[in-house]
Order: C-alpha cells, then structure tokens, then sequence
C-alpha cells in the first residue's frame, strides 16, 4: 500500500473523530449543565470546556485507533461491506453449512452469557472465598463454552438441510450474512425483552438478569461514548478517496489543523474552570467522559507536585510552593493563605466562631437507673419515613417507636457511605480524626476506642448482631463486644460486594435469642443490631409490594426491616427488664433516587446521602420532637451518659482519647428549646471518593469538595439544593468559609493518603 493512502487513512480517523468529540461534547454539555445546577456558566463556555477537556482524547483515539486499523487491514479499511463479502467468499462451495453454523455460533454467544452470568450470580452467593469463587466462576464459563461449541457444531446439519429446503423458493437463505444477520437482530430483541422485563436484581424470566442493566446507578455513558468513536473513527477510513482535483496539501493541513486544536481548546477549558470554580464541579459531577480526563490534566499541570494544580480548577493558589495548597493546615495569623481559603486564619476568627457550645445539664434523676441500650442502626435508611410524613406504609413499627420518643426531625450522618461513617459514629470521632487506613471499609486502630469497648469496661454486657463481615474480625468494630453473633451473615470467605440474601430475619431470630438467655440480660446491657436489607440490592418479599422501579423496590425492604425491628421491640415491651431499656434507632446514611442526578450513595453529601432518622425512646419520657440540626457524632456521649459511664476528659497534647460530640439528653429529657450548633458531615477522602465536607450553621449549608471548592446552599428556602449560592452571595459565602476555617482548626485530624481506583 502507498505511503499517500496509508496517511489519508489515519487522516480520515482523526478527522472523523475529532468531529464524533464535537458531537459527544454537545451532550456532555447539557449532562454537566444538568448536575451543576445555579452557578454554572452558560451553554456557549461548559461546550467550549467539555469540548477542550475531549479533544486531545479525540486525537489520542483516533490516532491510535487509524494507526491500528491500517495496521491489522493494510490493503483495505474495515467496514461491514468488507466483512460480508468475506464471509461469502469463505462460504463458497459449502454456502449452506456457513449459512447454518454462523446464526448457531450468534445465539451460542449469547446463551453462554445468559447461562455465564446466571452461573455468577449462584456462585456469588455462596459462603466461599472470592478466590475459590474466582476459580469456580472460570471453570463453568469454559465449561458452557465447550458444551455450547459443541452444540452448535450438533445442530448444523439439521439447520442446513431447513436452509437448504427454503433456499429453493429464496436463495439469501443460503447467504451467512443474511442468516448471521437474522440472529443478531433476534438476540438483540431477546436482550431488550430481558432488559425490559427483568429486576435490577436480574429476576423475571430466563432473560431477567439482563435486567441489571437497567440499574440507574450503572452509568454506561462513558464506555457507550468511546465505543461510539471508535466506531466513527473506522466508519471513516471507508469514506470514498476525495477526488484528485483537491491538493493534499488541503487534506495535510486539515490533519495539521485537527491535531494542533486539542492543545488550544485545552487551554480555553482550564481557563474557564480556573474562571469558574461551579463549572469544573459540574463537570466531575454530570460528565462522565470529560471527568475521567480532568484529573490527568491536574496532575500534568501539578507544578510543584503536592497533589493540587492551579490550573483546570484544581484549587491551588500558589503551585509554586507545595506548602500552599488546599487541604494544607491554616498556621494563625501569619499572614499566609495556606489552605487557599482567600484568607489568613486569624486568632480573632478562630475565637468568635470556634467556641464550644454550651449544654445545659441534665438533672441524674431524670435518667431511669440501671438503663440498657438497644441501638438500631439501619443501613441506608432515608430520613422521609412515616413520622416525617411519607405517605407510604413503610414503618409503622418505626414510628411507634418515633411516637414514644425523641423525633431528631434534621439529624445528620457522618458520612455517605458506611465504611466512612459507621466506624466514627461508635468511635465518636469525625472521620478525619480518627485512626484508619486507605480501604473503603476502614480498618481502625486500637488508638481509637470504641464506645462497647467503654461500655465493656464499664462493666456492661455488650451484644451484637451483624449480618454483614465488615463487623466482624475486620476493622475494630467487633472490639468490646463480649457476644457477637453472625449466624445471619455470609461465611468470611464469601464475597463482600454480593447482596443476594435477606438478613432481616435471621437477624431477628439471633437478636431474640440472645435476650432471652438470662446471662445476657441480668445485668445492665448494650445490644447493636446493624440491618442491611435496605442496601442494593432491593430484593422482593412475600407480601410486600409497592412496584417495580427502584424506590418502589427499596421502599418494600425497608417494610421488611420495619417488621423485623417490631419484632424486637414487641419482645422488649414484653420482657421483664423492658422498662429500664432505652431505644435508640438511627441510620449510617440515606439513599439518592436521582437527586441531583445521582443514585444509592456515597461520593457526595447531598441532603438525601446524609440526612437520617435520630429516635431516641427512654422509658418514661415525655415524646417531643427536636428541630434544631445535630449530629450522630454526637450519639457515643449520649449513649454514655444514659448509662452513667463518664466521658473522657478533653485531650491533652497528643492524647487520642476524646470524643468530639456533646449528648444528646439535654434535648430529649428537657422541656426548653434546644439551642443551634453547627453541624460537620466529614467524609475523608478514599480508594473510591473524594474528600467531602459539609457545615450546616442555621439553614446554611457549604459543601466543600476536596478542600478546593465551595458550594453554598439556603435550606429554608431551597430544600432541595438546586440554588448555589457561591457567585452570587459572596458575603454570606464568606462568613461560611471563616466559620468552615475554624471548625476545621479545631478539628485534630489524621492524614491518610493512597491511590485512587
């Protein structure tokens, strides 16, 4: 082949799809503008800045992609055309055996991934290794390979003599492309059917597992996006040579023009996200092709190497000096911005708006003597249940239990996910103080101490009831317990992320058979159940049936688990001791169904992630419901003082052992309103997210992603967080960003750092 034709080829991918990048770029335009919300500039900048944050990947693509092309078809470029004329070119002499094996080898591929993934899913669920499972799973995907191989060479001589029959009235039956053709249409047909009528949980049907795909967290965008210029990149190797009249030197500078112009647009993207820190939030938040490449970008641009750029929107105001930086600690009036927050931290700050809020204190008599605490937390739990005026019938148990007891009506979590929110709640640490390592389920160190661990040494029975591993022998949440019972988890070898099984129940039977056993309830006694069932997968249960879609699904889990938890409470009404027991029900955090565009949890702090149920119920009290904001960081000195066991001192030095919340009595046991106190979710980063804070002072809340950038947000007048306040209130938004500043000097934190997945 001529050099001239070798380089019109490549010529044609890049050109194809630096124009497939435009097109790609327009949509992720509108996705970002979407997740930005306020504050996002206008369509005419996020296109010029999604699509200079795309175009050196376009050119990358179709570079590599034309260079691989000419390289495994040297004589002709790919097409569907080239393919089918040599299909029928192999065929020829034995059209009907190719015309029959061709379909058969089409629905041989796709039954073996029916039968393949149906086979994932049973070994999943079994309580072996993730190796033995591994194995397993290898083992019975060749298997079916070879058997339906097998079965396709079985079938041909039936299929072609059918063919052969039809092929006397219509001669394409003989064609393999038609017959091949025929199939593939056929199982796409098929998928979609599966897709359609199948669960998220890949129930419904012999094709329901195909029914995961319609999981709205699963978020195919990017890899549909790649595919789809690669496909352009091919498609434009194929387009007719341009006609001789027309110089190559138009054709040379044309190429020239495509690969010089990701390089401008570049540099027009980082400056409109320097410009504009709402719309570099937009773009990590809603597109899911530009946010793979911002982070390379930062990192290139990263000059002094401390993990920030200035450049791109990366927050850091002075990439000269790797001192300076966003998540840097503010040394006081020094007159030097360390933490890039626009300001010097000053002493004078610090003081006004870092006191300690004052409690007023809870007569001891008030307090039932000898009280045990039941503590019920509820794995991904949404604040909107009944008692808060959901309309559905989803806790009727829970809002009894609400109904007699103290209603948190805005109580908050630590985090938005587990790993990062259950350990510092029993700890009674925030997040970032706490002393863990870089995993997504956090494994704490003896430096920490848990609250069974003062409970036990306070001479309290300690139980727990767990359907899930992670509270096992993992990561110190087991620690103080004196009895643990897994008997409704997986064994430890099984796999971790596999939710196929309901724990409620079995949950509930342990639980129930612990207290009735005299050894664990003669004395005082602290019981911890985690349920997990309202975690994905939503599974079905006989009796409850709200609908297919996904909050229909999940609402019928948390039913399940309301009837679960009214079994527990109805044998603690009954039960002797049950008058001097305490119940305490809360969640590790919610659950999105696309909010701001998102859905299940984590990765943000969005008011749905991380505003959870609080019921408090201590024999006795008076019910009352509490509006003010407060925290479950606040829940171990709460649970302290119910049972008398005394808080540590404030820490001295380098001491690790305090607590950072104050108890919660003062609000359930007396009749005065409870006072405001800024609330701090803190989530540090990990493996799978960014670091996240949000400071909730009144109705105003600042979202601060990754110490860079700030997000403002009016909660009396926007619950739903759809007006960001950051570029059009600058002085409310600096008086946030003061306060912000010194809440998190008072913060006593622990640098944890590793790669990101």
């Amino acid at each position: 082949m001529r050099a001239a034709e070798g380089f019109r080829r490549v010529a044609s991918s890049v050109a194809g799809t630096m124009l497939g990048v435009v097109v790609l770029a327009g949509l992720e335009m509108l996705w970002a503008r979407a997740a930005g919300g306020a504050g996002v500039p206008n369509r005419g900048t996020t296109f010029a800045t999604t699509l200079g944050l795309l175009a050196p990947l376009g050119l990358v693509i179709g570079l590599g992609w034309g260079l691989s092309l000419l390289w495994l078809e040297p004589e002709e470029p790919p097409s569907i055309t080239l393919f089918a004329s040599r299909l029928r070119r192999f065929s020829v002499g034995r059209q009907a055996d190719v015309a029959a094996f061709t379909p058969l080898l089409v629905f041989c591929a796709f039954i073996w991934t029916t039968l393949a993934a149906y086979g994932a899913r049973a070994i999943l669920g079994l309580p072996v290794t993730g190796q033995t499972a591994g194995t397993a799973l290898a083992a019975l995907s060749l298997l079916l390979g070879l058997l339906c191989v097998l079965a396709a060479f079985a079938l041909v001589p039936p299929v072609r003599r059918v063919l052969a029959t039809m092929a006397e009235r219509q001669a394409f039956w003989v064609d393999p492309v038609v017959t091949g053709g025929m199939a593939a249409v056929l199982v796409l047909a098929l998928f979609v059917i599966g897709m359609t009528s199948g669960s998220v949980s890949g129930e419904g049907g012999i094709f329901g597992i195909f029914g995961i795909f319609k999981r709205p967290e699963l978020d195919l965008r990017a890899p549909l996006e790649l595919s789809a210029l690669l496909v352009i990149g091919a498609r434009s190797q194929s387009i007719r040579r341009p006609p001789r009249t027309l110089p190559r030197l138009v054709l040379g500078l044309v190429t020239l023009w495509c690969a010089a112009l990701p390089t401008m647009l570049l540099s027009k993207a980082g400056a409109s996200l320097e410009s504009f820190p709402a719309l570099a939030q937009a773009v990590e938040r809603g597109s899911p092709l530009a946010r793979l490449t911002l982070p390379i970008y930062r990192k290139v641009a990263d000059r002094d190497g401390d993990g920030f750029a200035s450049a791109f929107g990366g927050g850091d105001c002075d990439d000269t000096n790797p001192a300076i930086k966003p998540d840097a600690e503010e040394v006081i009036d020094n007159g030097i911005d360390e933490d890039c927050s626009g300001a010097d931290l000053t002493k004078k700050v610090l003081d006004l708006l870092a006191e300690t809020p004052k409690v007023e204190a809870v007569d001891a008599s008030l307090v039932p003597a000898n009280l045990n605490v039941l503590l019920i937390t509820v794995d991904t739990l949404r604040s909107d249940l009944g008692f808060s005026g959901y309309k559905r019938p989803v806790s009727p148990n829970i809002d009894a239990l609400a109904a007699r007891g103290a209603v948190f009506e805005r109580a908050y979590s630590l985090a938005s996910y587990t790993g990062k929110s259950i350990g510092p709640t029993l700890i009674g640490k925030y997040g970032s103080e706490t002393n863990r390592n870089w995993g997504h389920f956090n494994k704490f160190s003896e430096q920490d101490t848990f609250l069974a661990e003062r409970l036990q040494n306070a001479g309290v029975r300690t139980l727990a009831v767990h359907g899930h591993r992670y509270f096992d022998d993992f990561g110190g949440l087991e620690r103080g317990f004196a009895v643990r019972d897994f008997s409704a988890a997986p064994s430890k070898d099984a796999p971790w992320d596999v939710d196929t099984k309901s724990a409620g129940g079995p949950m509930t039977d342990a639980a129930l058979e612990l207290l009735s056993r005299e050894e664990n309830t003669k004395g005082r006694f602290f019981m911890w159940m985690h349920y997990l069932d309202p975690h994905a997968d939503y599974l079905r249960h006989e009796g409850i049936d709200f609908g297919n879609n996904p909050r229909d699904l999940y609402d019928g889990e948390v039913a399940y688990t309301d009837k679960q938890i009214g079994r527990v409470l109805e044998a603690i009404d009954k039960a002797p001791w049950g008058k001097r027991t305490a119940v305490i029900l809360t969640s590790d955090h919610g659950e999105a169904f696309g909010e701001h565009n998102m859905y299940r949890h984590g990765f943000e702090v969005w008011e749905p992630l991380v505003n959870v149920p609080l019921i408090v119920a201590i024999p006795g009290m008076t019910p009352k419901r509490v509006s003010v904001r407060r925290s479950l960081i606040d829940l171990v000195p709460t649970i302290l003082e119910l049972m008398k066991v005394p808080l540590p001192k404030q820490p001295e030095g380098d001491s690790t052992d305090f607590l950072s919340g104050l108890s919660l009595l003062p609000d359930v046991m007396l009749a005065s309103e409870p006072a405001s106190r800024d609330v701090l979710v803190d989530m540090p980063a990990g493996p799978y997210n960014d670091a996240r804070r949000a400071l909730y002072h009144g109705d105003l809340k600042l979202m601060v992603s990754g110490e860079s950038r700030f997000d403002l947000y009016d909660l009396a007048a926007d619950q739903g967080e759809t007006q960001n306040l950051a570029d059009t209130d600058k002085q409310r938004l600096r008086e946030m960003k003061e306060r912000y500043a010194a809440t998190k000097a008072r913060l006593r934190e622990v640098k944890v750092s590793g790669k990101r997945k």
